[in-house]
């Protein structure tokens, strides 16, 4: 057994890691837990370039971006479907961000990604907002149909287990893990934001975050671009939009309350001009960490043990890059880690 792994919990981490194994030729089991639903089961998630309030580049972005871009596309190949959606994004800004903005176009570190735009560019439905920018090599990943393939193509393969996993079930013997009949060398927790109640990694200081999302029809809103401000508009087609916001700290239920979808429509109305109708509604919660950064590695304690987690609002950009990480660390036990996302910084 000592290749084999047992993967915990089928979202975005759980998905890109099993499949980087796959492709490795490793020995792998993914279990997909029946009970624990998480964010990434019902998100369409925006990719993007630049942290809009701070007007700077995303952490990592010259390193993550070409490698996400290959791995999705790899994915889309396998299973026939296509699952990245490149598209500019929309920027509404006011005039002292547009200023910056200006300014940062001629910075050759952020001059690949960014560019101008005018009233003429921006098209029907947003008509009533007159400052805006542009982000390039943006876009959308459609999570919920990403994963429910990945899900179908692992089973098909016999790497998928349907099933309630429970920490109980776990033994440690002869320097094995063994879970529900299943014998590996090392178990990895990639269970979004149920890593909270993990014992094995209760020292980390995890910092689960709501988003909400709904789904609108809107026939005049113009669909070849994503519009931010304090939120996103997605067009996916058939004149239907994905509405979303990216953080909420408090209120961490899964639930979601009248309170918030108000203040989701309110959001929306500021930036839209177009009558639109409600289709549905969501909330979810995902996996952070304090220092808002990635947390990945074998537990410095069991090395049976291992966690890849807490991608945060950037997950479908650095899951891809992180998840290869992942590979290289557990194939390699000499591969050292960036410190700024090892476990070890938690739990040394």
């Amino acid at each position: 057994m000592e290749n084999h792994f047992l993967i915990i919990g089928q979202g975005l981490a759980g998905s890109l890691l099993a499949y980087d194994m796959y492709k490795a030729g490793l020995q792998f089991t993914i279990v997909s837990d029946t009970e624990n639903r998480q964010e990434s089961d019902i998100v369409t998630r925006m990719y993007n370039t630049d942290v809009f309030e701070r007007l700077a580049k995303t952490w990592l972005v010259d390193e993550v971006l070409q490698v996400m871009t290959n791995l999705y596309k790899n994915i889309e190949k396998d299973l026939g479907q296509q699952f990245l959606y490149p598209m500019d994004i929309v920027n509404v800004q006011n005039e002292n961000e547009i200023n910056v903005w200006d300014e940062r176009i001629f910075d050759g570190d952020f001059s690949n990604f960014i560019d101008t735009t005018n009233k003429n560019w921006v098209k029907r439905g947003i008509d009533n907002l007159s400052l805006f920018d542009r982000t390039e090599k943006s876009g959308y990943v459609n999570l919920s149909k990403l994963l429910n393939g990945l899900k179908n193509f692992f089973k098909a393969n016999g790497n998928l287990v349907e099933a309630n996993f429970h920490y109980k079930d776990i033994g440690f013997i002869n320097g094995d893990i063994t879970w529900r009949g299943t014998t590996s060398k090392t178990i990895v927790f990639c269970e979004g934001h149920y890593a909270s109640r993990n014992p094995y990694f209760k020292d980390v200081p995890f910092t689960p975050t709501k988003g909400e999302l709904i789904e609108i029809e809107c026939e005049e809103l113009a669909e070849d671009y994503i519009v931010n401000k304090d939120m996103f508009v997605i067009p996916i087609g058939k004149h239907r939009f994905k509405v979303g916001t990216t953080q909420r700290f408090t209120d961490a239920g899964e639930e979601y309350t009248k309170n918030t979808l108000d203040d989701l429509l309110s959001r929306l109305d500021e930036v839209i001009s177009m009558p639109y109708t409600v289709l549905n509604y969501w909330s979810g919660i995902r996996s952070t960490v304090s220092d808002d950064r990635p947390v990945l590695g074998v537990h410095p304690y069991n090395q049976n043990i291992a966690i890849f987690n807490g991608l945060g609002s950037k997950g479908v950009m650095l899951a891809p890059y992180f998840a290869r990480e992942m590979v290289y660390s557990l194939v390699n036990k000499n591969y050292i880690l960036s410190k700024e996302v090892d476990i070890r910084r938690f739990l040394s």
